[in-house]
């Protein structure tokens, strides 16, 4: 820590006014030795958050998933009024999915208080008051965002997904992320038609006929989801919390060589699986990445439709 006190008194006071000693702690980080090492790049907001608040982001970043453009940069602002900004963890922009990650990759510390954090000197100091606490919260915080080790027979909301459509003919496999309850009742997938227009695309795409798996294996298009199993209230991806197990997607890949692309069927929810699962398969098979089928996604189904028409490519 005294390189820290060395830049105050190195003829530099101007500059280490204008820099707040709370930010400065950020650049360095003490090991058990004494010794000081640079932890990160100077950032703009905070890197530690109570449960409250980073519950209050994640349902900010649930809302700008689906939100038109001029929506989106209403919520970004929101987000950064709330010390939190992309720029610090990312290069680019951020979902839902990528924000759930970031939180169980530790690279976010959470402090399970029930009050807000009113300065970087107030959560440097939470932090190492609290560095205990802070550990066991992160349990707590797996198991409130996205917890995959929530056992499924204790939870009144387990649910499996459905079984691959695929025959030896299929060349394109599109993915989701997980079937609606009305798609596990029917056993078919995208059966909740007035919410998801999938079928209405793939009508767009090859014509008419019935909303049907034998329809689609005409076309060689085989439909999966990335997840096979799944703690959910409802039908809403937003509600999936722990249960998590994915499919054999590489299995189902060697099975059936005749694959040559895997089109995921949203930018939000389904990617975020596929990244967290499948990321070694963007370098082993051509992957293509379309707007959700919901209708959820503001898009215009034509808009939508023209971006969709990549499967023919």
């Amino acid at each position: 820590m005294d390189k820290l006190f060395a830049l105050g008194s190195c003829g530099h006071n101007k500059v280490f006014d204008r820099i707040s000693y709370s930010i400065l702690l950020r650049l360095y980080d003490v090991n058990k030795k004494g010794g000081t090492k640079m932890k990160k790049e100077l950032m703009k907001g905070r890197d530690t958050f109570t449960m409250a608040e980073i519950k209050e982001l994640y349902q900010l970043y649930l809302q700008k998933d689906n939100a038109d453009y001029n929506e989106q940069k209403s919520i970004r602002r929101k987000i950064r009024k709330r010390g939190f900004y992309i720029s610090d963890f990312a290069k680019k922009d951020m979902n839902s999915t990528d924000f759930e990650i970031l939180c169980n990759n530790g690279k976010i510390t959470i402090i399970d208080m029930n009050k807000y954090v009113k300065s970087d000197d107030e959560a440097e100091n939470l932090n190492q008051n609290n560095e205990s606490q802070s550990n066991e919260n992160q349990l707590d915080k797996n198991d409130n965002i996205s917890s995959k080790n929530a056992e499924p027979q204790d939870n009144e909301n387990f649910k499996e997904g459905l079984e691959p459509w695929v025959d030896e003919h299929s060349e394109i496999l599109i993915l989701g992320s997980f079937p609606s309850d009305v798609s596990l009742r029917e056993q078919a997938y995208y059966q909740n038609k007035s919410k998801n227009s999938f079928w209405k695309l793939m009508h767009g795409l090859f014509g008419e006929g019935p909303d049907s798996k034998e329809f689609l294996k005409k076309h060689h298009i085989a439909l999966w989801d990335c997840l096979a199993a799944a703690n959910r209230e409802g039908s809403l991806d937003s509600n999936i919390l722990g249960g998590e197990r994915p499919n054999n997607i590489q299995q189902l890949l060697e099975s059936h060589p005749s694959i040559r692309r895997i089109v995921i069927n949203g930018k939000s929810k389904a990617k975020g699986y596929f990244d967290r699962y499948f990321s070694d398969l963007y370098s082993h098979i051509d992957v293509k990445i379309v707007s959700s089928s919901s209708n959820a996604n503001s898009i215009e189904f034509e808009t939508k439709l023209e971006e969709w028409k990549i499967i023919l490519k």
